[in-house]
């Protein structure tokens, strides 16, 4: 059978405004005679969406008293500012809770009851509904500290399909976000779809961070990977990355504070590029602001919340983002990676599972993404704990060089479930490194970053230093059932795997009329060249900053990439 290839994610063209904000100005910034002020902000960053909560417990501290000051005042200066909302709802006042425990008139992260805030909601929308279109239920319901006092995907389903109904009975036309869930696991949304909720929200929303990573070697292209093949399932929707950041210092996902502020600037562009790249509709930057203690916002916190007068070096570069790629429709995304062959199944040698009966692993010539023959898992898992299969190879096989990634090809089965692979470094150590989720039928290339010490738990062999010290070679295959909630059986196919090494450097290309528009950037500093069209091109840095080179024969023959993103744009008169 010849090879198929699985269709590359739809890539939406980016309309006038394309990004959003986690703004947080009803809820976070407390001065109602000023709240023009962060607005205006937002506004001229170019930001086209404001994430905004509407706190239950803000509005409704007493029962049957409301109180919308804060959310008339921040919702009517961005709206006038052409800024469209995305209303989130949740965190009820201890009152509207079973547990017992919180204040009746403070906030409480403990699922609420359901009628009562079904009532919150139509509360909500019906004041706001004529403005806002667009309704997150809850904040990562599958936090346990948001839902407390244990995630209960089932519980939240049964309140999304409520709150949904309301919402949609009050205002056919809105649209309601699922609630901003890890891309991750999956377990927790098959839990969501299993009790009937799939088909009462209208956009799949995920958070999708990767942090301290960068967005490359985080893989952060891969993040809706296991969400599409529930898809294949379950249905089709847009998906939305309501939350995606990095911390300037310490913070929630980083202790040590790895990131900077210019490495934060540079990890905004290109994950909002990439994850648009990926199919995703629309991204949200968390946060306008820092938290104490949390540097996640384009604005250091300052002498407190109502000081907006320490932008960081973000907001420059998120509002140099807009302004460069507004209306623009994808073209292509290249790079300058080399690829060489570590393992190709051509060659197939011998293999011995390990001591998990639940599979096989077996040549085939059935389907193939290139040569004449792959690799075939047959698995079974029969049980909702933890399954998964080890395939060792007799012969290490080798892998040239020192490269920074693994890359497979993959033709999944829509099961969601995990390739791993295990690797002997020079110390003799035996790390684990996941390809991730290997996803819907056709092929698919996988890719892992070799370049970060790994976690204790991937660790399989306890000597060493927990990094990859080369020459490393590939000792075997894992195939783990991702949730431990599924089981099953079925057939992945595994084709070509190659070490990946060369400029770590990336060229995003876009249109808009007859301009092309690159976006540039290289993980470690490189000279390059590349095609582009008309006499001169106009070059713009990471802040707006703006150059003009000449075109010599149809190229730019040196430019100098770094970190930081840089746009040029040239134009053309032929068709292309």
């Amino acid at each position: 059978m010849p090879a198929v290839y699985a269709a590359e994610p739809s890539v939406t063209p980016l309309d006038s405004a394309p990004f959003g904000i986690n703004t947080h100005l009803a809820t976070r910034y407390t001065d109602l005679a000023s709240m023009d002020v962060p607005a205006a902000l937002v506004a001229n960053a170019g930001a086209g969406w404001a994430r905004e909560d509407v706190h239950w417990w803000r509005v409704e501290q007493t029962q049957g008293r409301w109180d919308w000051s804060y959310t008339d005042a921040a919702f009517r200066a961005l709206l006038s500012r052409g800024v469209q909302v995305v209303g989130v709802l949740g965190h009820p006042p201890g009152w509207a809770t079973p547990y017992t425990g919180d204040a009746p008139n403070d906030v409480s992260f403990y699922a609420p009851d359901q009628q009562l805030f079904v009532a919150y909601a139509r509360a909500v929308v019906q004041r706001y509904g004529a403005y806002i279109k667009h309704w997150e239920i809850w904040n990562e319901p599958d936090n346990e500290l948001f839902w407390k006092p244990a995630t209960d995907p089932a519980a939240y389903a049964r309140l999304l399909i409520d709150t949904s109904a309301a919402i949609h009975q009050i205002d056919p036309s809105a649209k309601v976000l699922l609630g901003g869930i890890s891309p991750f696991n999956l377990s927790y949304l098959r839990g969501v779809a299993a009790a009937g909720a799939w088909g009462s929200f209208d956009i799949l929303a995920i958070h999708p961070y990767v942090d301290p990573n960068s967005p490359e070697d985080g893989a952060i292209m891969a993040a809706a990977d296991g969400v599409r093949t529930m898809m294949a399932s379950y249905g089709q929707k847009p998906i939305w990355a309501t939350e995606v950041g990095w911390s300037s210092g310490p913070g929630d996902h980083d202790a040590v504070g790895i990131v900077d502020q210019q490495q934060q600037a540079n990890y905004l562009v290109r994950s909002m590029l990439l994850l648009w790249r990926a199919g995703i509709e629309r991204s949200f930057w968390y946060t306008l602001k820092d938290d104490p203690g949390n540097p996640y916002g384009l604005f250091e916190y300052g002498t407190g919340r109502a000081d907006f007068t320490h932008p960081k070096p973000a907001y420059s570069a998120f509002r140099t983002l807009s302004q460069q790629v507004s209306g623009t429709s994808f073209v292509s995304l290249g790079n300058l990676f080399v690829q060489s062959s570590a393992l190709d199944f051509e060659d197939f040698g011998r293999w011995s599972r390990g001591d998990q009966p639940y599979g096989s692993l077996t040549a085939t010539t059935a389907v193939q993404q290139e040569g004449k023959q792959a690799a075939a898992i047959n698995y079974i898992f029969p049980t909702d704990q933890n399954d998964y299969v080890v395939f060792n190879r007799a012969t290490p096989a080798p892998i040239s060089g020192t490269p920074r990634e693994l890359a497979v090809w993959a033709y999944g089965d829509g099961s969601g479930n995990v390739l791993k692979v295990w690797l002997r470094d020079a110390e003799g150590e035996v790390l684990q490194y996941s390809f991730g989720t290997v996803g819907p039928k056709g092929w698919h290339q996988l890719r892992v970053s070799l370049a970060a010490p790994v976690a204790a738990w991937n660790r399989i062999s306890q000597d060493g230093n927990g990094k990859l010290d080369f020459p490393a070679a590939i000792t075997a295959l894992v195939l783990d059932d991702g949730t431990d909630e599924f089981s099953g059986r079925g057939t992945i196919y595994l084709d070509a795997i190659a070490a990946v090494s060369g400029p770590a450097a990336y060229d995003l290309r876009l249109r808009r009329g007859n301009a092309l528009i690159d976006v540039l950037w290289a993980q470690t500093p490189i000279q390059a060249s590349f095609t582009v069209g008309g006499a001169n091109a106009r070059v713009v840095d990471r802040d707006g900053g703006q150059t003009t080179m000449a075109v010599r024969g149809g190229s730019i023959p040196s430019i100098t990439l770094g970190d930081a993103p840089r746009y040029v744009t040239s134009t053309f008169t032929s068709s292309r």
